[in-house]
């Protein structure tokens, strides 16, 4: 039986993303419903700061849902010697010409990366970031 080797996307920063945009959020909703309450003397005051703790609430809060919803983005992949299995579904594994290390500048402001793409036999092409995935093993395994 050949053994199948199992690839996790590296989501670390994405779940500290998650927990500072989570608990900003928690901590902001908080202080403006205090601040709301703040019997100042200036009505532009009472107005104007709970006003600006529910917009910088609102910010945290796309921040956490679009991290949140790069988890998904990223599947588990699995590569065993006839078959990859990429997020639960089930493929044979693609020909050498279907299997390509791209490089992509930045425009100048940082590193250039690399993603690894797969294009399986029903036409849809996967990509696996070089910051997320080891793409160099993940390359030597389908190629062989």
């Amino acid at each position: 039986m050949e053994e199948s080797q199992i690839f996790s996307p590296q989501l670390g920063d994405v779940h500290g993303m998650l927990a500072i945009c989570g608990s900003v959020f928690i901590l902001l909703v908080w202080l403006a419903f205090r601040l709301n309450k703040n019997k100042h003397p200036d009505p532009r005051r009472r107005v104007l700061m709970p006003m600006l703790a529910y917009f910088m609430a609102l910010l945290a809060l796309m921040g956490f849902l679009g991290s949140f919803w790069s988890i998904f983005k990223y599947p588990t992949l699995e590569v065993t010697a006839n078959e990859m299995v990429i997020g639960g579904e089930r493929h044979r594994l693609p020909s050498a010409s279907n299997v390509r290390l791209e490089t992509y500048g930045s425009g100048g402001l940082g590193p250039s990366s690399r993603v690894l793409l797969v294009q399986t036999k029903d036409r849809k092409t996967w990509a696996f970031p070089e910051d997320r995935y080891p793409v160099n093993e993940i390359m030597r395994l389908l190629r062989k």
